[in-house]
């Protein structure tokens, strides 16, 4: 687990020690003082709040501080206006001062303590229940996988660019980013769940005007060449929820509560949790049938074609099995070269939309006659690593690039 950001309801569940370091001095209001502009915008759910303070803490030491904002917001109702804040961490960073060796489940505790130890030095005072039991809203649940000298980077995000995740939850929309910096960042989107990949050491190492991180610390740098890490290829994989509801659905799933039970800050660190989660959202790019034919490891269109027409004609040897084993051949290999979200674009350009449940029935069909081919080198392992879970500390790292430099 990485990123995590919390809410802190109501002003009475925090004190400032200096409200001029925020980015517009802190200021309360009372009700009768909105006025009718910002009455309409608290009965707009499209208005995150009325207003926000950024806290700048004057404060150079080298150490990692979470980030704090207060919102506010109103009830037209109650006729009242409350205010939260939202505390934002990285996990890993406040623990160990990178992000390279992950957090644990056991380092609860640890991260409590690092959390009530640094917050007053900027200023900021809450208990340490209070933090413990704060709703969560955003959380990036995350694997760093070593990778050995025979399973490169690229090929892997390549392969991944092309699957296709955007009816995994129904109406939502799908929008890729992808290749980015060098073919070394991957992203797919589906409504408020995102998937990340990437090269971890290269990330830690771009300036952080190009970086998905635009927080680091001075200790990064430091530990990549401390550990000789530069030509080590780690593959970061994030699972990232970024709505409290979303959060509820994964969470208390696993964790067998009612949808509706608020998750805390206390229940992330549950056993396994990291695990499971991270697992699931794996198998749910598994389990479409687009994206098990653009993750098939196949050596050329020729033996690909073959495959198909003779697992097509043991089931049935007829003109129909025949074309429908041309059709899943041609949706194979366009997915395999251009992406199953290329195709479903495209052929929604020439053709109606109507027909995706038609299009879905030949994609299953395709994916049965070529379901006896392995899943590719990259996707297996990825898989495996997952299943493992095994912690990834500084040390193991540096173990895994001696095997490395010794294979090549």
């Amino acid at each position: 687990m990485d990123t995590v950001i919390i809410r802190i309801r109501g002003i009475d569940k925090f004190r400032v020690a200096d409200w001029a370091m925020f980015n517009h001095e802190f200021s309360t209001r009372p009700y009768a003082d909105l006025t009718p502009k910002d009455r309409k915008r608290a009965d707009n759910k499209k208005v995150p709040y009325l207003r926000s303070f950024v806290l700048h803490a004057d404060i150079d030491n080298g150490l990692t501080y979470p980030g704090v904002e207060i919102y506010e917001n109103a009830d037209n109702r109650s006729r009242s206006i409350y205010y939260d804040m939202k505390l934002k961490f990285s996990a890993p960073k406040l623990i160990n001062e990178n992000s390279l060796q992950e957090a644990l489940p056991s380092d609860y505790h640890k991260l409590l303590t690092t959390l009530m130890e640094r917050l007053p030095e900027i200023g900021i005072y809450i208990t340490s229940q209070t933090i413990a039991d704060a709703s969560v809203s955003v959380v990036h649940f995350c694997k760093n996988i070593p990778l050995p000298a025979d399973r490169p980077l690229r090929p892997i995000l390549a392969e991944l660019s092309r699957v296709d995740i955007g009816k995994a939850y129904g109406n939502t929309k799908d929008i890729r980013s992808k290749n980015q910096n060098e073919n070394e960042t991957l992203h797919l989107f589906c409504g408020t769940r995102e998937w990340a990949f990437y090269d971890k050491i290269q990330e830690m190492l771009r300036p952080s005007g190009k970086s998905l991180e635009k927080q680091k610390t001075a200790y990064e740098k430091e530990v990549i060449e401390l550990y000789n890490l530069q030509n080590t290829e780690v593959f970061r994989y994030e699972y990232r929820l970024n709505k409290a509801q979303t959060i509820r659905s994964e969470v208390n799933r696993f964790l067998k509560r009612p949808y509706a039970t608020p998750v805390k800050l206390s229940d992330l660190f549950t056993e396994n949790l990291w695990k499971d989660i991270l697992n699931a959202s794996w198998q749910r790019i598994l389990a479409k049938p687009e994206n098990q034919i653009a993750l098939l490891n196949s050596n050329g269109d020729i033996d690909l074609l073959l495959h198909i027409l003779k697992r097509a004609k043991e089931k049935e040897q007829s003109v129909h099995s025949y074309n429908k084993a041309l059709i899943s051949y041609a949706l194979a290999s366009i997915i395999k070269k251009h992406g199953a979200k290329t195709l479903r674009k495209e052929m929604g350009k020439v053709w109606s939309k109507k027909s995706d449940s038609r299009l879905d029935e030949k994609l299953a069909t395709a994916q049965k006659l070529a379901n006896d081919l392995p899943l590719s080198d990259g996707t297996l392992y990825i898989g495996q690593e997952l299943q493992k879970f095994e912690p990834i500390s500084l040390e193991y790292l540096s173990t895994c690039k001696d095997k490395k430099d010794n294979i090549q």
